[in-house]
């Protein structure tokens, strides 16, 4: 095998999760050889990630947006929900990777190209990157979020996915204080769909359509239901306002056996990591979280930190959560509109991001009808292990 460079570490994928990576590696003062490779490092704001967090927040100083105040209406209840403890944030893809690239180039031990990658495997010894140039690299370990490993065949194979306007208007139309978490659509009867607004300003704003469902939509079914939502919300005509740029994205919300590895010396990242979490789609914070302490692993000269598991009761209440979404949109809707009427914004998200004890995920678990629960229990009593 011809070897055209050898590193100690190599990233394959120059997405969030590979980046982030890369970023706490270089600002811990990771002395060794590093390569990350993707097809194209364009700083581009292709995609937004939102999360939430009580802390400081990390990659603070590009944050966008922050909100306190959040719109949700699902059913009989439209509310405005109130953060006291968490704060919620948005940052802008294009903004994250010229601040890590910005960071990398300024590392004399890290290489970035520009490369298509058509394989990653292992030998004996190390790991190998090829290029579909054909050119091989090896080094003692690779992280990568490339390719889907060899998961099983998920029970619920629902995906997360939404298509998303970034208009501009001459109307004040927008409140840039309060963000739409959820505002579901009854009538969408492929699936349970709602629209999720980020507020820039009083004339600017992010909208996407949101559905969970085996399978996605045409775009125009997307845009039709954005375009509604314009006219019947805010009262404008897609004449009255411009479309700056579109998202869109597909999440896998699914109980899979997420593997840590890949093969030998090649460890997953991101959601091929297993860190989405199935119920929400949320990746960001959580992917922080790991690759942060991976990082530090590495610079210790510890062995690398695998991918964590989530808590068995939290991977089954995902699993439960999964079953309903799937089978009926109208529980899902009376799940959703309980969570949130009768528990504190706060409380439900510390629940979300695994962060609760056992008691208080009772009093969530209580505050939703439970029939579709036990149904979900009932269906799903051997499926975890």
């Amino acid at each position: 095998m011809k070897v055209d460079a050898k590193y100690d570490l190599i990233i394959a994928g120059g997405g969030m999760s590979g980046l982030s990576l890369a970023w706490y590696l270089a600002k811990g003062g990771y002395k060794g050889k590093v390569l990350v490779v993707d097809s194209t490092f364009a700083p581009i704001n292709e995609k937004t990630w939102c999360f939430w967090t009580k802390d400081v927040p990390p990659f603070k100083e590009i944050i966008y947006r922050t909100w306190n105040k959040a719109f949700f209406s699902a059913l009989d209840m439209n509310a405005f929900l109130y953060l006291k403890d968490y704060s919620y944030h948005a940052i802008r893809c294009g903004d994250f990777k010229e601040l890590v690239l910005t960071e990398l180039r300024n590392r004399s031990n890290f290489t970035l190209l520009e490369e298509n990658i058509l394989s990653v495997s292992s030998n004996s010894s190390k790991a190998v990157l090829l290029t579909k140039n054909s050119d091989t690299y090896i080094a003692d370990h690779i992280f990568q979020s490339v390719f889907r490993p060899n998961w099983q065949k998920p029970k619920y194979p629902l995906i997360q996915h939404f298509l998303g306007f970034e208009i501009d208007t001459e109307h004040s139309v927008f409140d840039p204080a309060t963000f739409t978490l959820m505002d579901f659509d009854p009538s969408f009867k492929e699936g349970v769909a709602f629209m999720y607004v980020l507020p820039f300003s009083h004339n600017k704003a992010l909208l996407e359509f949101t559905v969970f469902s085996n399978s996605t939509l045409d775009k125009e079914v997307y845009e039709e239901k954005i375009q509604n939502y314009m006219d019947k919300k805010y009262g404008l005509h897609v004449s009255e306002y411009e479309v700056k740029r579109t998202e869109y994205g597909e999440i896998p919300m699914q109980d899979l056996d997420y593997q840590p590895t890949y093969e030998k010396n090649i460890i997953n990242l991101g959601t091929m990591g297993g860190l989405t979490k199935p119920s929400t789609g949320y990746t960001f914070l959580r992917t922080q979280e790991y690759t942060k302490q991976l990082a530090d692993s590495i610079i210790t000269g510890e062995k690398p930190l695998l991918p964590p598991q989530s808590k068995f009761r939290y991977r089954y209440y995902d699993l439960l959560l999964l079953h309903i979404l799937t089978n009926s949109t109208e529980d899902s809707l009376a799940i959703f509109r309980d969570l949130f009427k009768k528990n504190r914004f706060d409380a439900v998200l510390s629940f979300l991001s695994e962060d609760s004890n056992f008691v208080q995920d009772l009093k969530i678990m209580s505050s939703v009808p439970y029939m579709p629960f036990f149904k979900a229990i009932g269906n799903n009593l051997f499926k975890l292990n």
